[in-house]
């Protein structure tokens, strides 16, 4: 005869039996993985830009966001009027980048950006220099609590899109020309997992 409540469900042919802090969710203590354990880089930065360096690109990038369409697609055929044959074969590699910069006085990040656009069509002539000297690749970790890699992605064909420049004239102290949001569109990127 069980004792308590917790031998009865263990003991018995339940479903859900899986729900039990020590059978299931104290996993060992497995941490669940932070959204702020992440370092980014430019693997290659394009080639005719002006580029402040690594040491100033990761102190002053604050966040990055990625806009992924991750759905699988592929088509369908209706047979005999009635039923539906979905077939899948592929996925979208494209997608976007967004990444929030702190900038400072020396305006190293405001003159990465905007060298970038003028090398893609300068605002005089219009001319612009060709693709494999604006482009650039990127790739970002992420950790766990450790700061051991647990993820890599890749992101390949990296090219800005948008990054305004706050030059506005504020009416009032307490203002800053500090954020910089430089949205970058990318080719193709591979993801890989790290500690299975």
């Amino acid at each position: 005869m069980p004792t308590s409540v917790r031998d009865l469900v263990r003991g018995s042919e339940l479903h859900m039996k899986f729900v039990d802090y020590h059978e299931s969710y104290w996993d060992d203590n497995k941490e669940f993985l932070r959204g702020d354990m992440w370092q980014f880089d430019f693997l290659n930065p394009p080639k005719i830009v002006f580029y402040p360096g690594d040491e100033i690109i990761r102190k002053r990038l604050n966040s990055v966001n990625l806009s992924m369409d991750t759905s699988v697609n592929g088509f369908e055929k209706r047979m005999r009027g009635n039923y539906v044959i979905r077939q899948q074969t592929g996925q979208t590699t494209n997608g976007q980048l967004t990444l929030s910069f702190i900038d400072k006085e020396d305006q190293a990040i405001s003159y990465f950006v905007d060298d970038w656009k003028q090398k893609i069509a300068d605002r005089d002539t219009k001319y612009s220099f060709r693709k494999e000297d604006l482009v650039c690749d990127c790739e970002m970790f992420i950790t766990n609590s450790s700061r051991i890699d647990v993820r890599h992605l890749t992101f390949y064909n990296c090219i800005i899109m948008d990054a305004p420049l706050d030059e506005n004239g504020a009416d009032a102290d307490g203002t800053d020309r500090a954020d910089i949001q430089l949205s970058l569109m990318f080719e193709h990127y591979e993801r890989e997992f790290l500690n299975l």
